[in-house]
């Protein structure tokens, strides 16, 4: 019988049962093992008082996708509570809705959030959580809700369930109380031990739609994590069973590290809680809440070590069996067992999967990145060497040039780039779907070379098709430890040692918050001897972040004009409200009936009244972009007369807004304080001192052309468009001195973040937050923090009379916050 599985609630009049939970290590004392499920009393201490110190109370507002919360809890009382309901798992889930009772807005969006509870857990809250009860929960996960738009609660929703580890804590009712001292320890509470929750697994050949199931299979095809149409990573799965039946699966979440970490086909996996559902007379499955995942290497013998984002899961005997089961049926299906193929056997024309380690990187272009990587084995014949400047390779220049025999050069194009320009030297990768392919004609050699031997090209091409893309591989995989013994094999033949090995390998596991992407053969420059220099001067830098500005990193976003060259703040919601406003007042807002009859031949236009104290009148005018109705996510309006709140809801679902007012004899922009074109969320914002704003009119050439982006429309409407940048100030210091570095014209490429797009992306704010957290941790000593190598450049600047030195961070990037 498992030991969480005997629930006795009994009330806690001390921290150490919340202690226990939290530093499990700790001396368990008298109250036992954990259990799911606690009582606490509300005349005992504060409930944050009850908690150790690190675990800290976070706000419904203030949660975030992707975070931890293993240190956090959330109080609320429970609104509504929803009868338990069975999935096809077998297992239990229930519903309930939790009010914030120190939420700033009560009932607001934020202050109720939808909470789900699965499996073991149902049982032990089903019949003691009651309407109205205060409840405390930790350990939870969080996902996006599915029913926010309907309900207005929250826009995320907690998850709860013993494979989170989560808990329940819920407020005993003073009438409840023993009323006798000498009651306090007795249990308030006693209900018979329950059974452990046995997972229910289908065989793929009995799955049909509609339910929601847990299964195992063996991975038979993937596509490593890539973005989707909309906000989410995807990754697609095709996953096979002894049955002799396939279910293909189709995976979304935001942060692509959520997703299951699948290395290479013959991987075997245990998904809980998928839902099936028919697409294309063929049945898939999805993600359903409460979704997890376990990723096994598919190697007989490996480890039984799971591969998993969830904190706590169930792994039994049975369990185990069933892997290991797999892993040999897997291994003698040829159709699954795929050998790995080395690069000494690699033959022209060939699409395969390279298991490698990186050696060194470069940005070709635009389009493509170059990686140079070696799996120990040396290609026969000879390879085509990509021609770049050594001084744009990103690695060790002594490595490259004693390696040079043994590495080949990969080009990466298209979507593959992000993933290639965030590898870092030293790491262990597998490139799904290279393709190999003989150069069919040479720039270098002359034409009357007849006898000159093709050379061996190698390209990762765009798009996802056949799997192609690259995973990033730890150390600790069966792949990567063949890798190491090819690797040292090789080294121990061509010199003898394996001092280089170790080195490179160590690379993967350094600390290193930044990479310099250029400029490696400068040496370090102490900052003191950089302040006693005269601009201008390049120079490179150890030193670390001991404070930045502004430290509200919203503020870090501006506007700048390309042309006059100037820098404005992005106007908050207070300064837009107030110009539409002022708009109303001044009459501009005041629809022309004529104007309607004008223009209607490119528009269609729809009048309502607001419902407000001054019943103002909205018009929208719909563009006719094309002989039939446009969906509304790819429609072009007009809008006249609206508050902010309903330019918010416009915007939401219609492609492109343009703020309008009928001041003139025609339809004309509005002053250039609020956006003259709100497009796919993202604000667009004109120049005051460079524009010179066009009739709405201009718009119709864009009719016949189909061009909509917003650099056409401002350009016909004479408007100079804002670009949103990011400007910070950096202060380092390395021990000999102290300085100022502006960070602004490549901050985009140095944190891997747009400045338009953090906007409007709570995913890529928390990035920032995490990224700037990482170079300068908050209330830590600055002795604590990391080393920051990057390039500076000194430079004057004034107004003619007076010129004044300013240092200026370039050609660096942030490493991914999981190598630092």
């Amino acid at each position: 019988m498992h030991t969480r599985a005997a629930v006795i609630f009994s009330i806690v009049s001390s921290s150490d049962f919340l202690h226990t939970i939290f530093n499990p290590s700790s001396p368990r004392g008298s109250i036992g093992l954990t259990m799911p499920f606690q009582q606490l009393r509300e005349s005992d201490d504060p409930i944050e008082a009850q908690f150790p110190s690190h675990v800290q109370r976070i706000e419904f507002e203030k949660l975030q996708l992707f975070s931890a919360y293993d240190d956090k809890y959330v109080e609320g009382t429970i609104l509504m509570k929803y009868p338990p309901h069975e999935l096809g798992t077998g297992e239990k889930a229930f519903k309930m809705v939790l009010e914030e009772s120190t939420a700033r807005q009560p009932m607001s969006n934020l202050s109720t959030i939808n909470t789900f509870v699965f499996g073991k857990l149902v049982d032990d809250c089903e019949h003691t959580l009651k309407q109205g009860d205060k409840v405390v929960l930790s350990k939870f996960q969080v996902t996006k809700s599915a029913s926010a738009s309907k309900d207005g609660r929250h826009l995320l929703q907690l998850e709860l369930s013993e494979e989170t580890g989560a808990m329940v804590f819920v407020y005993a009712k003073s009438v409840k109380e023993p009323a006798a001292a000498s009651n306090v320890g007795l249990p308030i509470i006693e209900r018979p031990k329950l059974r452990m929750h046995d997972y229910t697994y289908v065989p793929l050949n009995e799955i049909k739609g509609g339910v929601t199931i847990n299964v195992y299979g063996v991975v038979k095809f993937f596509k490593p994590p890539y973005p989707s149409k909309g906000t989410d990573f995807c990754s697609t799965v095709t996953i096979v069973d002894p049955s002799n039946a396939r279910l293909n699966c189709v995976l979304f979440n935001g942060n692509a590290d959520l997703l299951p970490k699948i290395y290479k086909v013959g991987d075997v996996v245990r998904f809980h809680r998928i839902k099936i559902q028919e697409f294309n007379k063929e049945l898939q499955a999805i993600n359903a809440p409460g979704f997890s995942a376990l990723t096994f290497d598919g190697t007989p013998g490996a480890p039984l070590k799971p591969r998993t984002t969830s904190r706590s899961y169930q792994f039994t005997s049975t369990d185990q069996r069933t892997v290991e089961e797999l892993r040999r049926w897997a291994n003698a299906d040829l159709s699954i067992h795929r050998p790995t193929v080395k690069l000494s056997e690699v033959k022209p024309a060939d699409y395969f999967d390279l298991t490698c380690q990186l050696i060194a990187k470069a940005e070709v272009d635009r389009s493509a990145v170059l990686l140079k990587v070696w799996d120990g084995t040396k290609y026969p014949h000879p390879l085509w060497q990509v021609p770049v400047d050594e001084n744009t390779l990103e690695g060790d220049p002594a490595d490259i040039h004693r390696l040079c025999k043994l590495t080949v050069d990969v080009l990466v194009y298209d979507n593959h780039i992000g993933a290639a320009n965030s590898l870092k030297v030293g790491m262990y990768l597998t490139i799904h779907n290279l393709h190999a392919k003989l150069a069919t004609s040479s720039t270098e050699k002359p034409s009357s070379s007849h006898d000159a031997v093709p050379e061996m090209e190698f390209h990762l091409h765009g798009g996802t098709s056949y799997g192609r893309g690259i995973t990033v591989l730890p150390g600790d995989c069966s792949d990567v430890q063949q890798l190491k013994q090819s690797l040292e094999s090789a080294l121990s033949a061509d010199q003898g040692s394996l001092g280089d090995l170790l080195r490179l390998d160590n690379l993967n596991t350094s600390k290193r918050p930044s990479v310099i992407t250029a400029h490696q053969h400068i040496r370090t420059t102490p900052i003191q001897e950089i302040l006693d220099q005269t601009p201008p001067q390049k120079y490179r830098i150890r030193a670390k972040l001991v404070n930045y500005e502004p430290r509200a990193l919203h503020q870090s976003v501006k506007l700048y004009c390309p042309e006059c060259r100037s820098l404005q703040e992005v106007p908050d919601d207070d300064d837009i409200d107030a110009a539409l406003q002022g708009l109303y007042n001044l009459g501009c807002m005041t629809v022309d009936p004529d104007i309607q009859s004008l223009d209607a031949l490119w528009y269609k236009t729809a009048t309502w009244e607001a419902e407000d104290e001054r019943r103002r009148q909205i018009t929208v005018h719909f563009v006719k972009t094309g002989e039939a109705p446009s969906a509304p996510e790819h429609s072009t309006i007009l809008v006249e007369g609206v508050s902010l709140n309903e330019l918010y809801r416009l915007s939401e679902r219609f492609g492109r807004v343009i703020p309008t007012s009928s001041r003139t004899e025609c339809l004309s922009l509005n002053d250039l304080s609020i956006p003259f074109l709100i497009e796919d969320r993202k604000w667009h914002y004109g120049c005051k001192n460079c524009s010179h704003p066009q009739p709405v009119n201009a718009l119709q050439p864009l009719l016949q052309s189909g061009t909509w982006e917003s650099s056409a429309i401002a350009k016909v409407l004479g408007v100079q468009l804002l670009n949103y940048v990011f400007v910070m100030k950096f202060t380092c210091d390395d021990g000999s001195g102290s300085l100022d570095a502006l960070l602004w014209n490549e901050a985009e490429r140095f944190f891997g973040i747009s400045a338009a797009d953090v906007m409007i992306d709570d995913v890529l704010q928390e990035k920032l937050t995490r990224i700037m957290d990482t170079l300068c941790p908050p209330r830590a000593n600055p002795d604590d923090g990391h080393w920051l190598e990057c390039c500076v450049k000194s430079y004057y600047a004034g107004d003619g009379s007076e010129q004044k030195t300013y240092y200026q961070i370039f050609d660096t990037v942030v490493a991914e916050a999981e190598d630092i």
